[in-house]
């Protein structure tokens, strides 16, 4: 994994990855719909980072008694972020929809956007050029497709993103090891937005 030093700070490069992409999903749900992304997708970041933080709290409590700024260093690890996983998943599927209902309409869009942004962003800043290219070109390729739905007025087909999602684990098996904290995450994530996506809430929501 690369560090980068960004004044005293030394931050991997998997979470500057994140921050980048989370930045480029909402850029390119703007450009897509001329409207900015539900405020649902910037409420779920920060759950998920609060859940995977605080749970270093909760797997190391003598720790943070006796030493409380640790947690500024440290967070729960693998279990911390299958619990942060967990807590997104649930805002998604039965909170989110309350308040930002736009959610089930632009959900499997957005998600698509941050999770191959990141992909082409971590393959940068680890200089797998070839890598992010493949990714770049699965990028390009939902941009232009996505944009035929918009110009038909249609919704992404669940088929649709299903071979979207596949032709990622695809791309994942040909440049690192399957069966990774990173496959899960996003394979993960992909089937809580399947779930939402066969909501009747979405259908509603997308042709009011």
């Amino acid at each position: 994994m690369t560090y980068f030093e960004i004044g005293n700070l030394t931050i991997p490069s998997i979470w500057l990855a994140a921050v980048i992409s989370l930045f480029i999903g909402s850029l390119f749900k703007r450009l897509y719909t001329r409207e900015k992304v539900g405020e649902w997708y910037w409420n779920g970041f920060f759950l998920y980072f609060l859940v995977w933080k605080l749970s270093y709290v909760l797997f190391n409590f003598k720790i943070f008694l006796n030493m409380p700024l640790s947690i500024v260093y440290f967070n729960g690890g693998t279990t911390g972020h299958i619990l942060a996983l967990a807590s997104l998943s649930f805002y998604i599927l039965f909170m989110a929809g309350i308040k930002h209902p736009s959610i089930y309409s632009e959900g499997v869009p957005v998600f698509l956007f941050y999770f191959i942004s990141y992909e082409v962003v971590i393959s940068l800043l680890e200089q797998n050029y070839m890598e992010a290219l493949v990714h770049f070109v699965l990028l390009a390729s939902c941009c232009a497709l996505f944009n035929h739905f918009k110009n038909k007025n249609s919704p992404i087909s669940k088929q649709i993103f299903i071979l979207i999602f596949l032709l990622e684990l695809l791309i994942f098996s040909f440049f690192q090891s399957f069966l990774t904290l990173e496959t899960l995450t996003f394979t993960w994530i992909a089937v809580t937005m399947l779930i939402l996506y066969m909501n009747p809430k979405r259908r509603d929501n997308c042709h009011e």
